[in-house]
Protein backbone atom coordinates (compact mmCIF):
# COMPACT_ATOMS: atom_id res chain seq x y z
CA UNK A 1 0.00 0.00 0.00
CA UNK A 2 1.86 3.21 -1.08
CA UNK A 3 2.27 6.23 1.66
CA UNK A 4 -0.11 9.44 1.32
CA UNK A 5 1.50 13.06 1.08
CA UNK A 6 -0.65 15.79 1.84
CA UNK A 7 0.45 19.09 1.00
CA UNK A 8 -1.49 21.63 2.27
CA UNK A 9 -3.09 24.93 0.03
CA UNK A 10 -4.69 28.55 0.67
CA UNK A 11 -7.93 29.03 2.35
CA UNK A 12 -10.47 29.46 -1.21
CA UNK A 13 -12.40 32.17 1.09
CA UNK A 14 -9.64 34.42 0.67
CA UNK A 15 -8.53 36.90 -2.35
CA UNK A 16 -4.85 34.62 -1.33
CA UNK A 17 -6.28 31.91 -2.62
CA UNK A 18 -5.29 32.97 -6.31
CA UNK A 19 -1.86 34.09 -7.83
CA UNK A 20 1.21 32.19 -8.04
CA UNK A 21 0.72 29.38 -5.70
CA UNK A 22 -0.52 26.62 -7.75
CA UNK A 23 2.52 27.20 -10.28
CA UNK A 24 3.97 26.09 -6.98
CA UNK A 25 1.91 23.28 -6.47
CA UNK A 26 2.80 21.98 -9.48
CA UNK A 27 6.28 22.11 -9.17
CA UNK A 28 6.11 20.50 -5.77
CA UNK A 29 3.87 17.77 -7.62
CA UNK A 30 6.22 17.29 -10.31
CA UNK A 31 9.22 16.94 -8.12
CA UNK A 32 7.31 14.29 -6.24
CA UNK A 33 6.27 11.84 -9.01
CA UNK A 34 8.42 9.44 -8.59
CA UNK A 35 8.20 8.56 -5.12
CA UNK A 36 6.15 5.80 -3.73
CA UNK A 37 3.35 7.70 -2.24
CA UNK A 38 0.22 9.45 -3.34
CA UNK A 39 0.24 13.25 -3.08
CA UNK A 40 -3.10 15.19 -2.07
CA UNK A 41 -4.00 18.72 -1.28
CA UNK A 42 -6.19 20.62 0.98
CA UNK A 43 -6.91 24.17 2.22
CA UNK A 44 -4.86 24.53 5.53
CA UNK A 45 -8.31 25.83 6.76
CA UNK A 46 -10.39 22.82 6.80
CA UNK A 47 -10.40 20.14 8.87
CA UNK A 48 -7.95 17.17 7.95
CA UNK A 49 -10.25 13.87 7.99
CA UNK A 50 -8.39 11.65 6.57
CA UNK A 51 -5.08 9.63 7.72
CA UNK A 52 -1.75 10.61 5.80
CA UNK A 53 1.89 9.72 6.46
CA UNK A 54 3.06 13.26 5.84
CA UNK A 55 1.57 16.52 5.99
CA UNK A 56 3.43 19.21 4.36
CA UNK A 57 2.48 22.95 5.16
CA UNK A 58 4.17 24.09 1.29
CA UNK A 59 1.75 25.51 0.02
CA UNK A 60 -0.19 27.41 3.28
CA UNK A 61 -0.34 30.97 1.75
CA UNK A 62 -2.59 32.91 3.06
CA UNK A 63 -2.15 32.18 6.84
CA UNK A 64 -0.93 35.82 7.22
CA UNK A 65 -4.62 37.11 6.65
CA UNK A 66 -5.50 34.48 9.25
CA UNK A 67 -2.62 33.98 11.45
CA UNK A 68 -5.11 32.84 14.95
CA UNK A 69 -6.91 30.50 13.06
CA UNK A 70 -3.85 29.39 11.06
CA UNK A 71 -1.98 28.80 14.83
CA UNK A 72 -5.20 26.89 15.99
CA UNK A 73 -4.88 24.08 12.92
CA UNK A 74 -1.16 23.68 13.25
CA UNK A 75 -1.77 23.48 17.20
CA UNK A 76 -4.90 20.68 16.50
CA UNK A 77 -2.30 18.89 13.98
CA UNK A 78 0.36 18.70 16.70
CA UNK A 79 -2.36 17.79 19.47
CA UNK A 80 -3.48 14.65 17.21
CA UNK A 81 -0.02 13.45 16.58
CA UNK A 82 -0.32 13.63 12.85
CA UNK A 83 2.74 13.97 11.10
CA UNK A 84 3.79 17.10 9.96
CA UNK A 85 6.68 18.40 8.59
CA UNK A 86 8.40 21.03 9.02
CA UNK A 87 6.73 20.33 12.83
CA UNK A 88 3.74 22.49 13.86
CA UNK A 89 5.29 24.28 16.50
CA UNK A 90 7.71 25.63 14.45
CA UNK A 91 5.44 26.21 11.89
CA UNK A 92 3.51 28.81 14.27
CA UNK A 93 6.75 30.23 15.86
CA UNK A 94 7.24 31.68 12.29
CA UNK A 95 4.25 32.61 11.65
CA UNK A 96 5.14 36.46 13.76
CA UNK A 97 8.01 38.15 12.77
CA UNK A 98 9.33 38.41 16.27
CA UNK A 99 10.77 35.16 16.24
CA UNK A 100 13.80 37.39 14.54
CA UNK A 101 14.56 39.20 18.25
CA UNK A 102 15.26 34.90 19.33
CA UNK A 103 17.47 34.92 17.03
CA UNK A 104 19.26 37.97 17.50
CA UNK A 105 19.69 36.95 21.10
CA UNK A 106 20.77 33.63 20.32
CA UNK A 107 23.87 35.38 17.76
CA UNK A 108 22.34 35.16 14.35
CA UNK A 109 22.48 38.19 12.90
CA UNK A 110 19.52 39.82 11.95
CA UNK A 111 19.17 43.48 9.93
CA UNK A 112 19.17 45.85 12.89
CA UNK A 113 15.56 45.98 14.16
CA UNK A 114 13.25 47.70 16.19
CA UNK A 115 10.16 46.32 17.60
CA UNK A 116 6.70 48.24 18.50
CA UNK A 117 3.48 47.47 18.91
CA UNK A 118 2.00 50.60 17.26
CA UNK A 119 4.27 52.39 14.76
CA UNK A 120 4.66 55.95 15.89
CA UNK A 121 6.26 59.15 15.14
CA UNK A 122 8.48 58.61 18.21
CA UNK A 123 9.33 55.40 17.52
CA UNK A 124 10.74 56.24 13.80
CA UNK A 125 12.54 59.23 15.73
CA UNK A 126 14.13 56.83 18.07
CA UNK A 127 14.89 54.36 15.30
CA UNK A 128 16.82 57.03 12.79
CA UNK A 129 18.65 57.79 16.07
CA UNK A 130 19.79 54.24 16.32
CA UNK A 131 20.33 53.31 12.86
CA UNK A 132 21.79 56.33 11.71
CA UNK A 133 19.80 57.17 8.66
CA UNK A 134 16.44 58.49 7.21
CA UNK A 135 15.59 55.55 4.93
CA UNK A 136 12.99 53.15 7.06
CA UNK A 137 11.38 50.13 6.18
CA UNK A 138 8.10 49.41 8.37
CA UNK A 139 6.84 46.12 8.17
CA UNK A 140 4.09 44.06 9.84
CA UNK A 141 5.31 41.77 12.82
CA UNK A 142 2.82 39.49 10.40
CA UNK A 143 2.76 39.81 6.79
CA UNK A 144 4.16 38.06 3.70
CA UNK A 145 4.64 39.02 0.12
CA UNK A 146 5.60 42.64 1.34
CA UNK A 147 2.33 43.16 2.10
CA UNK A 148 1.85 46.50 4.07
CA UNK A 149 5.55 46.95 3.73
CA UNK A 150 6.62 50.69 3.32
CA UNK A 151 9.57 52.63 2.60
CA UNK A 152 9.29 55.93 5.08
CA UNK A 153 11.91 58.77 4.66
CA UNK A 154 9.29 61.38 6.14
CA UNK A 155 8.65 63.24 9.58
CA UNK A 156 5.02 62.99 10.60
CA UNK A 157 3.57 59.37 9.79
CA UNK A 158 0.26 59.11 8.03
CA UNK A 159 -3.31 58.31 9.70
CA UNK A 160 -3.39 54.70 8.89
CA UNK A 161 -6.09 54.12 6.50
CA UNK A 162 -7.65 51.00 4.67
CA UNK A 163 -5.44 47.87 3.70
CA UNK A 164 -6.16 49.43 0.22
CA UNK A 165 -4.37 52.77 0.13
CA UNK A 166 -1.27 52.83 -2.04
CA UNK A 167 0.35 54.69 -4.66
CA UNK A 168 2.72 54.00 -7.26
CA UNK A 169 6.12 54.78 -7.41
CA UNK A 170 7.88 53.72 -10.39
CA UNK A 171 5.86 51.45 -11.80
CA UNK A 172 5.76 49.97 -8.34
CA UNK A 173 3.06 49.18 -5.88
CA UNK A 174 3.19 50.37 -2.30
CA UNK A 175 1.53 50.96 0.71
CA UNK A 176 1.37 55.32 1.69
CA UNK A 177 0.38 54.40 5.64
CA UNK A 178 2.49 52.49 8.02
CA UNK A 179 1.22 48.93 9.25
CA UNK A 180 -1.58 48.51 11.73
CA UNK A 181 -0.62 47.18 15.38
CA UNK A 182 2.63 44.75 16.06
CA UNK A 183 5.24 46.00 13.54
CA UNK A 184 9.40 46.05 13.00
CA UNK A 185 11.22 49.09 11.92
CA UNK A 186 14.38 48.60 10.26
CA UNK A 187 17.34 50.53 8.37
CA UNK A 188 16.33 50.22 4.52
CA UNK A 189 19.43 48.36 3.40
CA UNK A 190 20.59 49.77 -0.06
CA UNK A 191 22.03 46.33 -1.31
CA UNK A 192 18.50 44.85 -1.93
CA UNK A 193 17.96 47.49 -4.73
CA UNK A 194 21.86 47.21 -6.47
CA UNK A 195 22.51 43.24 -5.63
CA UNK A 196 19.75 41.95 -4.50
CA UNK A 197 18.57 39.16 -1.88
CA UNK A 198 20.00 36.07 -1.58
CA UNK A 199 18.00 32.98 -0.59
CA UNK A 200 19.66 29.85 0.56
CA UNK A 201 17.76 26.74 0.50
CA UNK A 202 17.82 23.47 2.85
CA UNK A 203 16.59 20.51 2.79
CA UNK A 204 16.57 18.21 5.70
CA UNK A 205 19.63 20.61 6.87
CA UNK A 206 21.41 20.71 4.00
CA UNK A 207 22.06 23.21 1.59
CA UNK A 208 20.84 22.62 -2.24
CA UNK A 209 21.08 25.71 -3.25
CA UNK A 210 20.79 29.41 -3.48
CA UNK A 211 19.42 31.87 -5.27
CA UNK A 212 20.17 35.98 -6.26
CA UNK A 213 16.50 38.16 -6.49
CA UNK A 214 17.49 41.32 -8.14
CA UNK A 215 14.54 43.62 -7.47
CA UNK A 216 13.27 45.19 -11.00
CA UNK A 217 14.69 48.98 -11.34
CA UNK A 218 12.71 51.35 -9.12
CA UNK A 219 11.41 48.48 -7.20
CA UNK A 220 12.45 46.80 -3.64
CA UNK A 221 10.35 43.94 -3.66
CA UNK A 222 12.32 40.85 -4.58
CA UNK A 223 9.36 37.95 -4.91
CA UNK A 224 8.65 36.98 -8.56
CA UNK A 225 5.51 38.48 -8.27
CA UNK A 226 7.10 42.09 -8.64
CA UNK A 227 8.94 40.65 -11.76
CA UNK A 228 12.64 41.06 -10.04
CA UNK A 229 15.10 39.09 -11.83
CA UNK A 230 16.43 35.32 -10.15
CA UNK A 231 19.44 33.84 -10.77
CA UNK A 232 21.07 30.35 -9.68
CA UNK A 233 24.65 31.04 -8.04
CA UNK A 234 27.09 30.35 -5.83
CA UNK A 235 27.03 32.04 -2.05
CA UNK A 236 29.51 33.88 -0.54
CA UNK A 237 30.84 31.88 2.41
CA UNK A 238 29.76 34.63 4.48
CA UNK A 239 26.06 33.84 3.50
CA UNK A 240 26.59 30.37 4.03
CA UNK A 241 27.94 30.93 7.38
CA UNK A 242 24.95 33.04 8.60
CA UNK A 243 22.64 30.73 7.09
CA UNK A 244 24.12 27.72 8.55
CA UNK A 245 23.68 29.88 12.01
CA UNK A 246 20.10 30.03 11.24
CA UNK A 247 19.36 26.86 10.88
CA UNK A 248 21.28 25.81 13.64
CA UNK A 249 19.57 27.81 16.02
CA UNK A 250 15.92 25.12 14.84
CA UNK A 251 18.24 21.97 14.73
CA UNK A 252 19.45 20.81 11.11
CA UNK A 253 16.97 17.12 11.98
CA UNK A 254 13.82 19.33 12.86
CA UNK A 255 13.94 20.65 10.01
CA UNK A 256 12.53 19.29 6.41
CA UNK A 257 12.72 22.44 4.45
CA UNK A 258 13.89 26.40 5.00
CA UNK A 259 14.48 29.00 3.17
CA UNK A 260 16.97 31.50 4.65
CA UNK A 261 16.75 34.87 3.39
CA UNK A 262 19.43 37.87 3.80
CA UNK A 263 20.95 41.40 2.35
CA UNK A 264 24.46 42.22 2.32
CA UNK A 265 25.11 45.10 4.87
CA UNK A 266 26.84 48.16 4.41
CA UNK A 267 29.94 46.66 5.99
CA UNK A 268 30.27 43.62 3.51
CA UNK A 269 28.55 41.11 5.76
CA UNK A 270 25.18 39.90 5.73
CA UNK A 271 21.96 40.30 7.87
CA UNK A 272 19.11 37.90 7.86
CA UNK A 273 16.32 39.36 6.49
CA UNK A 274 13.40 36.21 7.13
CA UNK A 275 13.98 32.32 8.14
CA UNK A 276 11.39 31.22 5.87
CA UNK A 277 10.01 27.52 7.16
CA UNK A 278 6.27 27.72 6.55
CA UNK A 279 5.52 27.98 2.88
CA UNK A 280 8.61 29.42 0.87
CA UNK A 281 8.54 28.87 -3.01
CA UNK A 282 11.83 26.44 -2.91
CA UNK A 283 12.91 27.70 -6.37
CA UNK A 284 12.89 23.92 -7.63
CA UNK A 285 13.14 24.62 -11.05
CA UNK A 286 15.78 27.47 -10.61
CA UNK A 287 18.67 24.66 -10.32
CA UNK A 288 18.72 21.24 -11.62
CA UNK A 289 19.54 19.09 -8.66
CA UNK A 290 16.81 20.74 -6.84
CA UNK A 291 13.78 18.79 -7.29
CA UNK A 292 15.99 15.47 -6.83
CA UNK A 293 17.24 16.62 -3.71
CA UNK A 294 13.44 17.74 -2.07
CA UNK A 295 12.06 14.43 -3.08
CA UNK A 296 15.11 12.64 -1.48
CA UNK A 297 14.19 14.81 1.55
CA UNK A 298 10.71 14.55 1.42
CA UNK A 299 11.38 10.19 1.16
CA UNK A 300 13.43 10.02 4.30
CA UNK A 301 11.11 12.67 6.31
CA UNK A 302 8.34 9.73 5.82
CA UNK A 303 10.77 7.56 7.17
CA UNK A 304 11.26 9.15 10.71
CA UNK A 305 9.06 11.95 12.20
CA UNK A 306 11.86 14.30 13.45
CA UNK A 307 8.73 16.08 15.21
CA UNK A 308 9.94 16.40 18.85
CA UNK A 309 9.99 19.43 20.61
CA UNK A 310 12.87 21.83 21.36
CA UNK A 311 13.88 24.46 23.94
CA UNK A 312 15.09 27.00 21.19
CA UNK A 313 11.10 27.26 19.82
CA UNK A 314 8.18 27.85 21.91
Amino acid sequence: MSKRILILTPNPDHPSHHGRWPYVLDAYREALSGIDAEIFDQPWSEPIAEDYDLILPLVAWGYHNAPNSFIGAMTAMGAAERRVFNPPEIVSWNVDKRYLRDLAEAGVRIIPTLFTESVTDEDVARARADFGQKALVLKPAISAGAKNTLIWEGDILPCAAGEGDHEVVEGAITTTTPPIGPAMIQPFMPAIQSEGEWSLLYFVGQLSHAVLKTPKSGDFRSQPDYDAHLRVLTPPPEALALAQSAIDFIGRDRLLYARVDMVRAPDGGFCLMELELIEPDLYLTYHPEASRRFKDAVEAAMMVCGCTSSDHVH
